[in-house]
């Protein structure tokens, strides 16, 4: 009677204590990032933007949540000197982060927007896309035309599902 209460008490605790061991053993070491000040919203927006490893859409999982990097772009695109943050942001970003800089830059000079969509056009490659509940990897290609058309644009400024691609 005891024995069927006391397994399940046992195998709790042999879990935590594995756990307690993996992690005092230094097993899963913490990415080391560059210090981000916290308390510059534009600063922290950068750094969100500059290591995207997916491009997100203004409405992912079942309750169409906005993700951070949609938040961090209407951060950087409500900032003073947006164009200056998005030119660096698409020099120095991860690829899914050069494709946010791309959609800020849509509302800006037409010239300098096609020459950069050119860039992005001409890095080839695939990055993994989130719409809603589906994840899946898309070229950059692809992408570049979608921005080209302002889709994302506006729906990362709307902070919801505008069109349906």
């Amino acid at each position: 009677m005891m024995g069927h209460r006391v397994v399940p008490i046992a195998g709790m605790g042999w879990s935590l204590g594995v756990i307690a061991l993996v992690l005092k053993s230094g097993l899963i070491a913490p990415s080391i990032s560059p210090p981000i000040n916290i308390q510059d919203p534009l600063a922290l927006s950068v750094a969100v933007l500059k290591q995207a490893e997916s491009f997100k859409a203004a409405a992912v999982g079942v309750a169409g949540v906005t993700p951070n990097e949609v938040l961090a772009w209407r951060v950087i695109f409500n900032s003073p000197g947006r164009d200056e943050v998005f030119r660096d942001l698409l020099a120095t970003g991860s690829p899914s982060g050069r494709l946010y800089a791309l959609a800020g830059l849509w509302f800006e000079d037409a010239n300098e927007f096609a020459t950069a969509a050119t860039a992005v056009r001409a890095q080839g490659g695939t990055v993994t896309t989130v719409r809603g509940c589906i994840a899946t990897r898309e070229s950059l290609r692809e992408l570049v035309h979608q921005i080209e058309s302002g889709s994302w644009s506006r729906e990362f400024l709307a902070a919801r599902l505008v069109n349906v691609r």
